[in-house]
């Protein structure tokens, strides 16, 4: 496999949808500030284009309709104005001729005076070649500026502008605010259809960050609630199922038995006392069942009702162990026992762990194959209690599901090969109750191998060697 550097780029954190709006506002306002500001620029651009041109084109034409047509013509034919008037001017300003002016013929102007714009008035003059005499044109400022095309070609650009610059903005904040809000909608219609495994993908701010985390923790839990519930479901029905099978044939055969005896009272006291004896192995096997499913009813309502005491953990299992040595022996079943000398403390129910051992060492009486083994051994903060046998073993496949009601590998279910089902259930509940796990080691092939792990207690869980 090739070794290959991934470099990441550091993630901008998100901010908050507050900040994210106040951060968008002003970006807007800046926006049309600086849009308000180009406008105006562009205003007074095109303003300065058209006087540019009315100068330099206009005041020709209008000069060379004066020497032919003269003075009024020239103003009539070029459509001035009411307010304007014509003057032209000898190179030492005085008034040769004039239409509409205030001034006389012959009146000079003063140094000053010539070309003087006013508020009301802009004053162009234009010099002709080979003409030493001026044309001046007095034009009224409003009448000048042709304010409507002004005002349409401001409206104009400030609009496309403003345009272009929504669409941008529209654009931002879509991929920040409503792109997430439609992400989350169509999400939240996938996981109301029932895809509880819909994961909503995006980044965007804090808050939505944190609502598409949760919608999809929340939905992701909803689809483990639902499959437990059907898994429950399930398994209710497969164990009111199992507890009728393994019912049944029990009370099938008693019923049938004392039917028999009941109907011939005449049978031979041999006979009797042969149907007797399966009405009692089978009225003993249902009585069984119902006390091992009241256990187990009674560890699974009050799982946390368990009191607990510090216990050495070596004694409790020697003290239990010895109580199957005679059984063991009698049946000439070999056994190994590696228990320590030394305390290992921990919090027990003395007669749940009982239960638990005596489970245990029933199943590899009955599954083995002639051989035992327990060993107990204490590692940093935890006790590891092992019992095996050398018999078949338990399948793979059935390593995690043996410890649920009524799991057998045994799947036709005979009364003569096997147990209630519940020996392992009972078994597991309890060891959950004293906070361990129990497992079934499957490196180990030469036959069957349970694991029961324990926290340590007292003295900090700590091994307390024993004082001899």
């Amino acid at each position: 496999m090739n070794s290959r550097r991934l470099f990441f780029l550091p993630q901008k954190k998100p901010i908050s949808i507050k900040k994210q709006f106040f951060v968008n506002y002003t970006l807007l306002f800046i926006i049309l500030l600086l849009l308000g500001i180009v406008t105006l620029i562009a205003n007074t651009i095109y303003v300065e284009s058209v006087y540019e041109d009315l100068d330099q084109e206009y005041l020709k034409e209008l000069y060379e309709d004066v020497q032919v047509l003269g003075m009024k013509k020239a103003f009539q034919k070029n459509a001035l104005p009411e307010r304007s008037y014509l003057e032209y001017v000898s190179n030492d300003y005085t008034v040769l001729d004039q239409y509409n002016s205030p001034h006389e013929v012959g009146y000079h102007y003063g140094l000053h005076e010539f070309l003087r714009e006013t508020n009301h008035y802009d004053a162009d003059l234009y010099i002709p070649e080979g003409d030493p005499n001026y044309l001046l044109l007095y034009f009224p400022v409003e009448s000048y500026f042709k304010l409507d095309d002004i005002f349409l070609f401001t409206v104009l650009f400030f609009m496309i502008c403003l345009l272009f610059i929504l669409r941008w903005y529209v654009k931002r904040t879509s991929t920040q605010i409503i792109q997430p809000i439609d992400r989350l909608l169509t999400g939240v219609h996938h996981i109301s259809q029932g895809n509880y495994a819909t994961k909503i993908q995006f980044q965007a701010n804090k808050e939505f960050n944190q609502l598409k985390n949760d919608i999809n923790s929340m939905a992701s839990k909803i689809g483990e609630e639902i499959a437990l519930k059907e898994r429950s479901e399930s398994l209710r029905k497969q164990l009111i199922l199992d507890i009728s099978h393994d019912l049944k044939t029990p009370l099938t055969n008693i019923q049938g038995y004392a039917e028999t005896l009941c109907k011939f009272p005449a049978l031979i006291q041999e006979e009797r006392q042969k149907y007797s004896s399966i009405i009692m192995e089978n009225s003993t096997r249902a009585n069984r069942l119902i006390q091992d499913l009241f256990e187990l009813s009674q560890l699974e309502m009050q799982p946390n009702k368990v009191f607990l005491v510090d216990c050495n953990l070596t004694e409790v299992i020697r003290t239990i162990f010895s109580t199957y040595v005679d059984e063991l022996e009698a049946k000439g079943i070999c056994y190994d026992v590696d228990i320590p000398d030394n305390m290992i403390t921990v919090k027990l129910n003395a007669h749940l762990f009982e239960r638990v051992i005596t489970n245990m060492l029933q199943n590899c009486i009955t599954y083995g194959d002639k051989h035992v083994t327990l060993s107990l051994r204490g590692e940093k903060n935890k006790a590891i209690l092992t019992i095996e046998d050398n018999g078949k073993g338990i399948p793979i496949d059935y390593h995690r599901k043996v410890f649920e009601p009524f799991i057998r590998v045994d799947e036709s279910r005979n009364m003569q090969t096997g147990g209630t089902g519940l020996g392992l259930a009972i078994v597991q509940k309890i060891i959950a109750q004293h906070n361990g796990t129990i497992s079934i080691d499957s490196s180990y092939t030469e036959g069957c191998r349970f694991v029961i792990v324990l926290p340590l207690s007292g003295d900090g869980g700590k091994l307390v060697e024993s004082v001899l």
